[in-house]
């Protein structure tokens, strides 16, 4: 049986046939197997079939999908064994055989595919240049700065940085499938152009890569499209923590990926992640590109954040439905009414731990709150009226409600929160002024 899985790289071409993949594996023959390809964070299963006595059969991609460039997976199924092959795969024909009963890559033999030596032969190259970078480092380290062979060992690291350096800048002269595919590994490793070793550094040069260089349709066919934007995002988010660069960068690729259904998959993946790290201000600063863009036809799940409850828009009416079933329409534009000038709507969950968080932070603030003119409405995803009910009574304001349906209630569909907590800050016109996952910024919002 296959015990590992392997890949391999054959040159681009483009032709409007299905393309074909013959197979020979004659050890391997009545097992059933799946060929998938991929398409953004989509597995698409093009083939399933079972391998004939002779081992020879063929794997076809439709022509829907061709010509396509990049990863494929094939897999025996039905087996507890398992196994199968990675492969990365080009716009044209080409062969595969091996009549081992243990495939490896010295008895895997490939016709169409000249490429799998290059792909290797830059792997090995780049893993044997970060062994000798850091041997000299450590080596470096083992002396003070005033021994003789600290400078020889720092003279010796350096010389391993500037020829990493010349071996990203042939890789980017060449731009194969081959190396494109090794830049899209580095980066779910989190390796970049430059062998750096400060966390922020590493971080803006692998962002920067991303959004300059990064072949978008590479990627949308590698199989790493979700993890390299969630990298993406979270060097932004998480370590430059620069909302200007982001929105500067996001303009970049919304500009660079021009067909609508990459776009709209890009968009939805960013508009996720952001929302479970609760960068509301993020996406309100990304969201009149996305809209601009022109390229979304539908506004539905992550998506919809940036369309539905955006910040400067009118906040949608809040529905209130009571165990008895009773409805109750609370205008938006009337929530704040003759007492408060600005309404703000906690979204949130029992046991979730970041809502937990906040609800025992907000007690201590209530007062400054009210004090600033703010009418405080908690509505909860809560499916169970117990579970509800028994923290909502500990609650100092008096506005507390539940949709009984998680995040699929209609308020949480409706002012688009795809993550809780969400606090929402409207003003006496219905107005959104302000989307926020943070309770620090919401108080430093209201006292500005």
């Amino acid at each position: 049986m296959i015990k590992k899985i392997m890949f391999f790289v054959v040159i681009s071409c483009i032709n409007s046939k299905a393309q074909n993949i013959k197979m020979n594996f004659p050890y391997f023959s009545d097992k059933s197997y799946d060929f998938v390809i991929f398409q953004g964070e989509k597995q698409i299963t093009v083939l399933q079939g079972t391998i004939p006595e002779n081992g020879m059969f063929t794997l076809s991609i439709p022509k829907e999908y061709a010509p396509y460039t990049g990863m494929c997976r094939w897999l025996i199924t039905g087996t507890k064994e398992g196994g199968g092959l990675d492969m990365i795969i080009p716009g044209k024909d080409f062969s595969v055989t091996c009549k081992e009963a243990q495939p490896n890559e010295d008895n895997i033999i490939y016709e169409g595919n000249n490429q799998v030596k290059q792909l290797n032969t830059l792997y090995k190259e780049q893993q044997l240049l970060f062994a000798r970078s850091d041997a000299m480092m450590k080596a470096s380290q083992a002396f003070s700065k005033t021994d003789k062979n600290y400078s020889i060992y720092q003279e010796q690291y350096q010389k391993q940085l500037e020829e990493y350096k010349t071996f990203q800048n042939k890789m980017a002269s060449k731009q194969g499938y081959a190396e494109q595919f090794l830049h899209i590994v580095n980066i779910t490793q989190g390796v970049g152009t430059e062998i750096l070793t400060a966390e922020d550094k590493k971080a803006r040069n692998i962002a920067q890569y991303i959004t300059n260089d990064l072949d978008w349709q590479a990627l949308y066919t590698s199989g790493h499209w979700t993890s390299v934007i969630s990298t993406w995002v979270d060097m932004y988010s998480q370590i430059l923590k620069d909302p200007y660069l982001f929105v500067n960068d996001f303009s970049t690729i919304s500009q660079k990926i021009k067909d609508g259904k990459k776009y709209t998959d890009f968009v939805g993946r960013v508009a996720y992640f952001l929302t479970q790290q609760g960068k509301d201000s993020y996406i309100n600063a990304i969201a009149p590109i996305v809209v601009a863009s022109g390229k979304v036809k539908k506004y539905e799940g992550s998506l919809s954040v940036f369309s539905k409850a955006a910040v400067g828009t009118l906040a949608p009416d809040l529905i209130i439905t009571e165990q008895n079933n009773k409805t109750t329409v609370l205008n938006s534009s009337e929530l704040a009414g003759n007492i408060y000038n600005k309404t703000m709507l906690i979204f949130y969950e029992s046991g979730c731990g970041p809502c937990e968080n906040l609800l025992q932070e907000l007690p201590g603030n209530y007062e400054n709150i009210k004090a600033k003119g703010v009418r405080v409405i908690s509505i909860s995803a809560d499916k169970d009226e117990k579970i509800f009910s028994s923290k909502a009574k500990d609650f100092l304001w008096k506005d507390s409600f539940c949709d009984y349906q998680g995040l699929k209630g209609e308020n949480f569909k409706n002012f688009a929160v795809a993550g809780t907590p969400t606090i929402i800050l409207i003003d006496n016109a219905g107005n959104i002024i302000l989307r926020t996952a943070s309770l620090g910024e919401l108080l430093q919002f209201i006292n500005f």
